[in-house]
């Protein structure tokens, strides 16, 4: 069969020969498990023992920010195009209705090709996330997650609640009044301190980027984990869990230590995406319960903390229990009625406020994103983000420099981190459903509710901003008193919280005055109670406002659960090799992820986010190139389902793949023999590409030579060898020369041979593509020169090896035509299928 040869075996004893043990009917893979939990449990530790561990947190958060910036950004969003591509469009100006799409198509499937020899490498040239899937659901879209005639799992709103639940969970609430208005009035980003926009327009900038960081980009990344699992695991019948997503791309070292490393850095991955939402949840159930008297309202920062992590635990024994009581039960249930009060929410603030100005919101709104949105995805803050005196705008104008920090790269890097997550989850409860209604239900309906959502609670919160501030300057004109409609509250408001005002249903002096009395008291928004705004605005309403900050506290909590338990299912079935855990896992990984969040809240103290961001900014960077290779990943095995690619006997690929050769010695040493110990020929060539990279091209390039009508001259190849040789000299020498430079004039010296040293590398790497490249056109394997340079700038000395053994082999001419489907019977399909 196909995906016996796709995707070969490990040699452990679980499921597609991944390392597994079975110790009292609890099955799960020790290296996964143990070092998972080791991670997990050392962070915990280091935030409640060292007190500076916060500013740690911060100092991660700020170099990865301040370095990766480019990257988050690049491939979060629209792809910058190949050349091909470019030329393809370039020399096709007129597009039908579905020409446009197949011509992304062939671009897509050039680039993807360049992957198709299992190489681990992905380049930004190619970060085509969002262009990705439009030529994927045209292509492909009917293909099932699952055989042909299973049915979904779920009915359709069922299913679209829990993807709901576990995609955006508590930051709803956190930020459903408080973003709009940060960003329309804070004076820190680009837009609001343009030095020219009036408040109307700042007010659509605040709602067009809340929606920008909440809508197709927070998806898209759910989306494509949700489709590369689940295809992978229920039709092609692997192991459900995340290292089977690049089982295309990685092959048999899928199920071996470097799949156990990935699986691992997962789980690490998506407890520190849940703890970002578990303390932001916690300080809004804290917020909530002071203004409802639950708690006290002169309690110290400290109580403050301590109270939050109460919260966290009792919230994750409930979690734990849904855990416990299985996903039909729990998950499904809670997630339910979580969704239905969000939409309960929605309606008493549509119906009570504005409505028609809500819907002229939510039209303007929608017009404006759109406008705005390609200008915005590609801005880096590139100008403001340079430091005082070192090129930073002089006109005091644009964002703040932490503005990106703040914001953009905390969200991109949340939802980097939680896709792992909510990818898995939503593979988990798509059986059955075609690629076309994954994407329509894990990403279009639920950017259309996020729009929804944000624009009804935006909208009435700026409606009541702008009302409180209204009445404050007339009772100053007026009264020559801004507190004059000042409101006496009786509940409990922390002193950061911005003032509120009644009401007054007529003002004979105002011409015009027509308001309805019963939405007050309108409170102003104050940004050292943002978690705290929402409360404000659901207090105006009728007078129903300890209700409706009940039922807010009420769906902050089991949004709270469902997050939660979600993220401990998904953990569970990683640790348990994809298999539904025992319940005794289920217990210690919710417990675990319990643990990390109340420790990253109490290391920070109750009003600071920096470890919350954090970690979830640190945790999204390595995924983030993971989740590019997903993408070759998906399209490889879409292709050799539907017969686009020829399966692995009728193609060729490289002799020694880069993860082959000396990286399994790992894996011979951790299966005790079992994996074949690598051959001393790939072990020869390694260590001779490490320490003589010159040697190992010149070698590579006579025995190209030897194979080529019209071979390289002898000169050429020397100079290159001899070249390559004296840079990778030079590299190590000017490292070592930098190094021991002392003093603080030499150690700008330092930095300069340093810098010299790696313009080195880089250009030896350049020469070692350069022979990789043309053995691999000779050798008709697929790929580009653009694969061919990240292989030799990242593992030279395998790509050097690869392309030794290589030479010894005699080319094959390579003739593979796709199958006629109209015309091949079922005898031809089986005989294909065989291969």
């Amino acid at each position: 069969m196909v995906e016996a040869e796709e995707y070969e075996k490990g040699y452990g004893s679980g499921p597609q020969g991944t390392r597994e043990v079975n110790f009292c009917s609890i099955r799960f893979n020790p290296f996964v498990s143990f070092f998972s939990a080791v991670c997990l449990w050392c962070f915990v530790l280091y935030a409640v023992l060292d007190p500076e561990s916060d500013a740690v947190f911060g100092e991660w958060k700020n170099w990865v920010t301040s370095t990766f910036t480019w990257l988050y950004i690049g491939s979060q969003e629209n792809p910058n195009l190949s050349e091909e591509m470019k030329r393809q469009c370039w020399s096709h100006r007129r597009f039908g209705k579905f020409d446009l799409i197949r011509k992304v198509g062939q671009s897509i499937e050039i680039m993807t090709a360049e992957y198709s020899n299992k190489s681990p490498y992905h380049t930004m040239d190619q970060d085509y996330w969002l262009l990705y899937l439009f030529p994927l659901v045209y292509y492909y879209g009917d293909m099932k997650l699952g055989k042909d005639d299973e049915e979904p799992e779920y009915g359709d709103l069922t299913y679209l609640a829990m993807v709901w639940c576990a995609g955006v969970a508590i930051g709803l609430i956190f930020y459903g009044a408080s973003e709009p208005l940060i960003h329309a009035t804070d004076g820190n980003n680009r837009h609001n301190n343009d030095g020219y926009s009036n408040d109307n327009q700042k007010a659509l900038y605040g709602l067009h980027l809340t929606m920008f960081h909440w809508g197709f980009m927070a998806w898209i990344v759910y989306c494509l984990t949700a489709l590369t699992m689940g295809f992978l695991a229920y039709r092609r019948g692997l192991p459900l869990c995340f290292r089977t997503t690049l089982a295309p791309v990685l092959g048999k070292a899928t199920w071996g230590w470097i799949g156990d490393l990935l699986d691992i850095v997962t789980i690490v991955t998506i407890v520190a995406g849940l703890t970002t939402s578990l303390g932001l949840g916690a300080r809004q159930i804290v917020s909530g319960c002071q203004r409802l008297g639950w708690l006290s309202g002169t309690l110290t920062d400290s109580e403050l903390t301590n109270a939050a992590c109460w919260i966290i635990g009792i919230i994750t024994l409930c979690a734990t229990a849904s855990v416990v009581a299985g996903l039909e039960f729990g998950i499904k249930s809670v997630s339910y009625v979580a969704f239905m009060l969000g939409n309960f929410l929605i309606l008493v603030v549509f119906c009570l406020d504005e409505p028609w100005y809500i819907l002229n919101v939510f039209v303007a709104t929608i017009g404006f994103h759109l406008q705005n949105f390609l200008e915005t995805a590609f801005d880096t803050d590139a100008f403001a983000q340079l430091g005082v005196g070192n090129g930073q705008p002089n006109d005091g104008k644009g964002a703040n420099p932490a503005w990106m920090d703040w914001w953009t790269i905390f969200y991109w890097g949340w939802w980097i981190a939680w896709a792992p997550f909510v990818g898995t989850f939503m593979a988990r409860v798509s059986r059955g459903r075609t690629i076309r209604q994954v994407v329509l239900y894990t990403l279009t309906i639920p950017c259309g509710y996020a729009f929804i959502w944000f624009c009804t609670f935006g909208a009435a919160a700026i409606r009541m901003d702008r009302r409180a501030t209204w009445l404050a300057e007339l009772g100053s004109e007026l009264h020559n008193n801004r507190d004059y409609f000042l409101h006496t509250d009786l509940t409990f408001r922390p002193a950061s919280a911005g003032k509120c005002y009644d009401v007054p249903a007529s003002l004979p002096s105002i011409t015009g005055y027509e308001v309805n009395p019963y939405v007050s008291p309108v409170c102003n928004f104050a940004s050292g109670d943002s978690n705290g705004y929402w409360f404000d605005l659901m207090s105006q309403y009728y007078g129903m406002g300890q209700f409706l900050t009940f039922v807010s506290i009420v769906t902050t909590v089991l949004y709270f659960i469902t997050s939660s338990d979600s993220g401990s299912l998904v953990v569970d079935l990683i640790a348990a090799n994809g298999r539904e855990a025992h319940v005794v896992q289920r217990v210690f990984w919710a417990l675990t992820e319990g643990a990390v969040a109340i420790a990253t809240v109490a290391s920070g103290g109750f009003s600071s986010l920096t470890g919350l961001q954090a970690v979830s900014i640190v945790m999204g960077l390595p995924f983030t190139f993971i989740l590019m290779v997903m993408c070759t990943s998906l399209w490889r095995a879409l292709k050799l389902e539907a017969g686009d690619m020829p399966p692995i006997n009728r193609r060729t690929d490289w002799a020694l793949p880069l993860y082959g050769g000396v990286v399994d010695f790992p894996e011979f040493l951790l299966t005790c023999g079992r994996c074949p110990m690598p051959s001393k020929k790939s072990i020869c060539a390694f260590f001779t590409a490490l320490l003589f990279p010159g040697y190992a091209l010149f070698k590579a390039l006579n025995g190209l030579a030897s194979h080529e009508q019209k071979p390289m001259p002898m000169v050429v190849r020397m100079i290159l060898a001899k070249m390559t040789q004296l840079l990778f000299t030079a590299f190590v020498a000017l490292h070592i020369a930098a190094a021991v430079y002392e003093g603080e004039q030499l150690r700008i010296e330092g930095r300069g041979l340093w810098s010299f040293g790696w313009i080195c590398y880089i250009s030896m790497a350049g020469f070692v593509a350069l022979g990789r490249h043309q053995i691999r056109r000779l050798y008709s394997i697929e790929g580009s020169g653009m694969e061919d340079f990240w292989a030799a700038l990242l593992l030279y000395p395998q790509a050097l090896a690869q392309i030794m053994l290589q030479i010894e082999q005699t080319p094959v001419p390579q003739d593979y035509k796709k199958p006629d489907k109209g015309r091949q019977d079922e005898s031809e399909m089986r005989g294909i299928a065989s291969i």
